[in-house]
C-alpha cells in the first residue's frame, strides 16, 4: 500500500513555506507520447513523473526506471491484444510507491511470459511455414517481437543520446560508417534503434555483420530475421542501389575484440570496398560515431590461443567474464551518445569514379578521419562514461 507522508517535525524559528511548482498533466503528455495508451495506464505513467517533484533528485533515476517499464509492459501488451492488456492494467492500478515495492518489479515477468507465449506462437507459424520474408530473410514479425526489447536498451539502459540524426535521408540510400567495439555488436543495435525510432521518417537500417557469423547455427538466421547480412561490399552495393540505408563497420572483429586500453582508437579501418559500393551506387556516404559501446564489457585481455582452438576470433576477458558466470553477459549500462556526420563532399563524382583508386584512397581516408572528430567531440560532450 502507498505510505502516508510524515508530518514535518516542528520548529521553533518560523521556516518559509515552499512553494512546489505543479507540472501540468498536458505538457507531461506532451513530453511523453502515450496516445496509445489506455486511460488507467496514462494515468499510471503520468503520476510517476508528476511523484514527489520536491525530492526527485534523489529518486529520479529510480522513477525514471519504472516509467521505462510500464512503457516496455504496455508496449508488449499492446501488441499481443487486448486480453493481455486487461490483465496488465488490472496488476498496474495502484499507487506510485507500489512501482518502487517489489511486487511492481515482479510484473517484469509479465513481458517475459508475453514474450515466451509470443515466441512460442513465431515458432509454431514457422514450422508450418506460415511467414514470409525479403530475398535477405528479413522477417518483420521477428523485428516488431524484439523491438520493444531495443527500445528498452536504448532509452533506459544505455540512455543514448543522438545527435545530427537530420543528416540522415528520409528517403533512398545511404552509407553509415561508424567505429565498432563492445565485443558482442549492441552498437549496430542501438544505431538500427535510433533511426526506427527518433528519425523523422523511420527506417530499417540494415547493418552488415561479420562473415564468420554466418556460419553460427542459430544466430545466423536470427541476425537475418532482423535485416542483417553479411558484410561483403557486394551486398552493400545492392542494398544501397534498391534504396536502403546500410551500416558498416569495417574495423570487423578487430574492434569488436579490442582491448579496454585501446578504447575508442580505430583498429585495422579499411572503408575502401564500402566507399567503391556507395560510389557506384551513387548514394551519400555518412560518417558516424558511437560513444558507450567500448564500456559494456571492458575487455582486460584476450585469450588467443584458446580462441584460436575454439575457432573464435577472441576471448576477452572481462572484469566479470568468466568470473560471474553468465552474468559477465549482462552488459554493464554506459551512458550512450550516437553523432551522425553531414555526408562526405562527393559532388561532381560519377559512379566511374569507384574505379579510380586515387579517388576512393582520398574519401576512405577522409572518412577515417571524420569519424576520428567525431569520437573525440562526443567522448567530451558525454562526459562520465556511467553517470550523468
Amino acid at each position: 500500500m502507498p505510505r502516508k507522508p510524515r508530518a514535518p517535525k516542528e520548529s521553533a524559528e518560523p521556516v518559509e513555506e515552499i512553494v512546489v511548482e505543479q507540472v501540468p498533466v498536458e505538457v507531461i503528455a506532451e513530453e511523453i507520447p502515450i496516445e496509445h495508451a489506455s486511460e488507467d495506464e496514462q494515468d499510471i505513467e503520468v503520476e510517476i513523473r508528476n511523484q514527489d517533484r520536491v525530492g526527485r533528485d534523489a529518486i529520479h533515476g529510480l522513477q525514471q526506471m519504472a516509467f521505462d517499464v510500464v512503457r516496455l509492459l504496455r508496449e508488449n501488451a499492446e501488441r499481443l491484444g487486448a486480453g493481455a492488456a486487461e490483465q496488465l492494467q488490472s496488476v498496474l492500478k495502484g499507487g506510485v510507491s507500489d512501482y518502487l515495492d517489489p511486487d511492481f518489479w515482479r510484473g517484469i515477468g509479465m513481458v517475459l511470459e508475453y514474450q515466451i507465449t509470443e515466441l512460442r506462437g513465431l515458432i509454431q507459424r514457422r514450422i508450418k511455414g506460415e511467414y514470409s520474408t525479403d530475398a535477405y530473410g528479413r522477417d518483420d514479425e521477428v523485428i516488431e517481437l524484439l523491438r520493444p526489447i531495443a527500445s528498452f536498451l536504448y532509452r533506459s539502459w544505455w540512455r543514448v543520446r543522438v545527435v545530427g540524426l537530420e543528416n540522415v535521408p528520409a528517403e533512398g540510400g545511404a552509407l553509415l560508417v561508424a567505429n565498432h567495439a563492445g565485443v558482442i555488436p549492441w552498437d549496430g543495435a542501438m544505431l538500427a534503434t535510433a533511426i526506427l525510432e527518433d528519425h523523422a521518417s523511420p527506417r530499417l537500417v540494415r547493418i552488415l555483420h561479420q562473415k564468420l557469423i554466418s556460419s553460427i547455427p542459430i544466430l545466423a538466421p536470427t541476425l537475418a530475421a532482423l535485416g542483417q547480412v553479411p558484410a561483403l561490399p557486394a551486398n552493400a552495393e545492392r542494398l544501397l542501389s534498391e534504396g536502403e540505408v546500410v551500416g558498416v563497420f569495417p574495423e570487423g572483429m578487430r574492434g569488436a575484440g579490442k582491448l579496454f586500453r585501446d578504447r575508442y582508437t580505430l583498429r585495422g579501418f579499411d572503408a575502401t570496398a564500402y566507399v567503391q559500393a556507395a560510389l557506384r551506387a551513387g548514394v551519400a556516404i555518412i560518417p558516424v560515431a558511437v560513444i558507450g559501446s567500448e564500456e559494456t564489457y571492458p575487455v582486460i585481455f584476450n585469450l588467443d590461443k584458446a580462441a584460436r582452438l575454439l575457432g573464435l576470433p577472441y576471448l576477452p576477458i572481462t572484469p566479470f567474464f568468466p568470473w560471474a558466470g553468465l552474468l559477465g553477459f549482462i552488459p554493464l549500462p554506459s551512458r550512450w551518445v550516437i553523432l551522425f556526420d553531414t555526408a562526405l563532399d562527393t559532388d561532381g563524382l560519377g559512379t566511374d569514379a569507384a574505379e579510380d583508386a586515387s579517388i576512393v584512397s582520398r574519401l576512405a581516408g577522409v572518412l577515417k578521419m571524420r569519424i576520428e572528430a567525431l569520437i573525440e567531440r562526443g567522448l567530451a560532450e558525454r562526459g562520465s562514461p556511467f553517470i550523468g
